[in-house]
């Protein structure tokens, strides 16, 4: 169900997707009210909203502007032979009941009032809201977010009820908010398509499960909460900060710089205490840090990134005499890498570096420690994922990585789980719940620790608004089988150690009694 036969890209794609799928059968778009063509959605702006609109435009990616740019639905070559329309009719409700419906989508907000719709499909009506509106519609999707620089933007499948207050949450889901508002609204409309095809795909096989924490009641009203003018203009006035900020640091040549910090400890309250620094030379920096203790001694491998050539590479450092001693490159590759995740199997060393330049999670044994390494397998081909930790638990072997379904938009806001015989596999399994966690302010892996008791306690970052890598949570998992995943919510550790302003902090890592950690500030 949707308000208008304009439509933009991603409902579009949602409609696309349904047609294709041999599980569902799309029985008939319902179009309440007609309206004139929306382009570019501005018809109700004032001219500095159409202003920022038009401005903004000009820094979308191509993937955004498609999301974004309106069509008519009724030229889809997959829904010329749906029903089209019922309202205006002054029997549209009796007709919809005529078409036995067994579900409702409302992908852009409630069009109609919802005593309309009672009784009109045997599930149900599905209803995507956006939290920060005081509306279900989408129309200004990301703008509020953005304006009061919060640093997620959430969104949340409901379950209609006859009335407001009934109604139930199936899954709610946030991203890293954008610096802009017509790019955090592309972000949220391409979740929001994820967020209706998964809860789909589990209807397919169940019913989906209510979530369970409190969210916002939704107002399934036509919008009110539009941004008025002075809002456009106060959203310009901090935008124009901004870029000048950012210009600043640009001609100064200020970057923020990544170095590691290391101590013997693996507790988080030493995270505060006095640790040795490996600083970076200038014009690169060192981050994602994870030690291997060999002989007694800590080997620290990291990425090492070269700012010039905007890549990085695998390098590895010990510690012995009261002082840092870098090694040198371990892996060097055409394309970007970084995580270098080390572990042990059947007496051999091996790494699983992230690859996602070669779309590809790869697995490396080590010849001769710690700088002679060869490819040993690919786990997977042809995956955007990055910062993947491997670890047995149970009866078997874990792959836990970030993959990004929103075709290059992030790899922040999922996590996935898949589980194998043995870590040398190429035939993993994906987990009945994935994504496992669905969240930017946990989803990124950031580390792996296991206590000695043999807790696991996964390490995730916490992006911030214009901030990569705010913080870091240290989060226990509790339950790990191939049908079910759950873990704590650790507490969030930032970079206040620093002293400084923008510090930063998104990788922990314990082994043997030492913890690596990375941190960064402006320079």
């Amino acid at each position: 169900m949707v308000d208008a036969y304009e439509q933009p890209g991603w409902v579009c794609d949602l409609i696309e997707w349904i047609v294709q799928r041999r599980d569902f059968e799309l029985a008939a778009i319902l179009v309440a009210p007609h309206r004139p063509i929306r382009a570019g959605w501005t018809r109700r702006n004032g001219p500095l909203m159409k202003a920022l609109i038009q401005m903004e435009q000009r820094v979308l990616t191509e993937r955004q502007r498609a999301l974004l740019k309106s069509q008519d639905i009724r030229l889809l070559p997959s829904v010329e032979s749906k029903p089209i329309g019922l309202w205006p009719k002054s029997n549209a409700a009796e007709a919809l009941r005529g078409l036995e419906l067994d579900l409702i989508i409302a992908p852009d907000g409630l069009p109609v009032a919802r005593d309309q719709l009672q009784g009109a499909a045997r599930i149900g009506t599905w209803c995507l809201s956006y939290c920060a509106t005081d509306a279900g519609s989408g129309r200004y999707a990301g703008f509020w977010e953005v304006l009061r620089r919060a640093d997620h933007t959430v969104e949340t499948l409901w379950w209609l009820a006859e009335r407001p207050e009934d109604d139930e949450p199936i899954e709610k889901r946030s991203f890293n908010t954008e610096a802009f508002w017509l790019k955090n609204q592309a972000r949220a409309f391409d979740l929001g398509k994820l967020i209706i095809c998964d809860a789909l795909c589990c209807l397919a096989v169940a019913a989906p499960q209510r979530y369970t924490d409190p969210v916002p009641r939704i107002d399934t009203a036509l919008p009110t909460g539009h941004p008025t003018e002075w809002d456009g203009a106060s959203y310009l006035a901090r935008q124009v900060w901004l870029a000048a900020v950012l210009t600043m640091r640009r001609l100064m040549n200020r970057n923020m710089r990544w170095r590691i910090g290391m101590f013997p400890s693996m507790g988080a309250q030493a995270m505060a205490s006095d640790a040795l620094v490996l600083t970076p030379p200038k014009g690169r920096f060192f981050a994602d840090p994870f030690v291997h203790m060999r002989d007694n001694r800590p080997y620290i491998f990291f990425e090492d990134y070269d700012f010039n050539e905007r890549k990085g590479r695998i390098a590895v450092a010990t510690y012995r005499d009261g002082r840092f001693e870098l090694l040198g490159d371990v892996l060097n590759l055409p394309y970007h890498l970084s995580f270098p995740f080390v572990f042990e199997y059947q007496g051999a060393t091996y790494m699983v570096p992230e690859t996602c330049g070669n779309r590809s999670i790869e697995l490396w044994k080590c010849e001769e420690f710690p700088m002679k390494w060869k490819l040993e397998c690919t786990l997977m081909r042809d995956i955007s994922a990055v910062d993947t930790i491997v670890f047995q638990h149970g009866e078997y072997w874990w792959l836990l990585t970030n993959i990004d379904r929103t075709d290059g938009l992030s790899h922040c806001d999922e996590l996935f789980a898949f589980y194998a015989s043995s870590p040398t596999a190429t035939d993993w399994r994906p987990h009945a719940a994935n994504p496992v966690v669905r969240s930017p302010a946990k989803a990124r892996n950031a580390g792996l620790v296991v206590s000695p008791s043999g807790d696991i306690i996964r390490c995730a970052q916490y992006q911030g608004f214009c901030q990569y890598g705010k913080g870091i949570s240290l989060n226990r998992i509790e339950k790990l089988t191939p049908l079910e995943y759950r873990e704590s919510d650790g507490t969030v550790h930032y970079a206040q150690f620093v002293g400084k302003n923008n510090s930063a902090m998104h990788h922990w890592h314990s082994h043997g009694g030492h913890t690596v950690f990375d941190f960064a500030y402006m320079e």
